[in-house]
């Protein structure tokens, strides 16, 4: 019994996307192909930002930045692949990589606070965005499109999308960076002792954190079809949220790529009930300041779960 009780504790965010996804259903009265598609497109470029910050957090870092930056990544992409496609594609991966490696030399060499550092690079980033395209606009061709979201006949793409997202993540994990990593996360003396090049190994998981950014600001302006500058702002506190509701403490070590997709979809999801509840947009702050409460208060939950179980 304590055994399966313990189980409960570690697959809890798969249980409450579970719960969340039949309550949506029952709303709904029908879950389409439709349906399938808007969740995974809404999910997946926030699963993409929230990966970035899950590794970065495993190394006992965080990046403030990341939203922002996928701002930036979707607008220019919206303003150039039209009549640059290699420009619309590469540039926008170039910046991500960029930010990341700016974040990573400024916390992993120069040892300054991530939280001040990222900080400053997000309103940065935000002005950036700003500039490149002061409203929104740009356009995305449709073939890419539906290359990259799959279109209304392809409604799955989205989900091997989300599927491929987590394999990869987690394959890079089991990698010996991502040992490394949780290593790091961990203990960082006991891990710098074990000849872990500390330094190098937060820059990198900055330069990767950038670079999914960047790919989930692109994939959001192919979603959407046109460029936002402050698409990626939701995404600064929403790619905490997500992986902490994923099961990843904040103090870095421990967490799962799949736990990460399940703490996006369960932030995507609820605002499709919100909706279909037809609760007002006024109430939408409120109510997105009592989520943020009981992603912080989560850790400490599974915490007493386990507390209990234990023998």
């Amino acid at each position: 019994m304590r055994p399966s009780a313990g189980k409960l504790g570690e697959y809890w965010p798969a249980l409450a996307f579970a719960a969340l996804f039949l309550l949506d259903v029952a709303l709904k009265r029908r879950f389409s192909g439709l349906d399938l598609r808007t969740l995974c497109t809404g999910a997946l470029p926030l699963a993409l930002v929230a990966m970035g910050q899950f590794l970065i957090v495993l190394g006992r870092g965080i990046d403030l930045s990341l939203g922002p930056v996928s701002s930036v990544a979707g607008v220019l992409m919206a303003t150039t692949v039209t009549d640059n496609p290699v420009l619309g594609l590469a540039g926008p991966l170039a910046v991500g990589v960029a930010a990341g490696a700016i974040n990573g030399l400024l916390t992993a060499r120069l040892r300054l606070p991530p939280i001040i550092v990222t900080l400053a690079t997000m309103s940065v980033w935000q002005g950036v965005a700003l500039l490149i395209l002061p409203d929104p606009g740009g356009s995305i061709p449709a073939g890419l499109q539906a290359a990259m979201t799959g279109g209304f006949s392809r409604p799955i793409v989205g989900l091997l999308e989300l599927a491929a997202c987590a394999l990869a993540i987690g394959w890079l994990l089991s990698t010996r960076f991502g040992l490394h990593l949780r290593a790091l996360g961990g203990d960082e003396q006991a891990a710098r002792m074990s000849g872990v090049r500390v330094g190098d190994l937060k820059f990198a998981a900055y330069v990767i954190g950038g670079a999914l950014a960047a790919l989930g600001g692109m994939y959001f302006a192919a979603s959407t079809g046109t460029g936002t500058p402050t698409a990626g702002d939701s995404f600064i506190l929403t790619s905490i949220a997500a992986i902490v509701i994923g099961g990843v403490p904040l103090g870095g070590g421990r967490g799962t790529a799949l736990g990460v997709v399940m703490g996006a979809l369960i932030l995507t999801i609820t605002g499709s009930l919100l909706y279909f509840a037809d609760v007002s947009s006024f109430y939408q702050s409120l109510i997105d300041g009592l989520i943020l409460l009981v992603v912080v208060s989560s850790g400490a939950a599974r915490g007493w779960l386990r507390g209990v179980v234990a023998p």
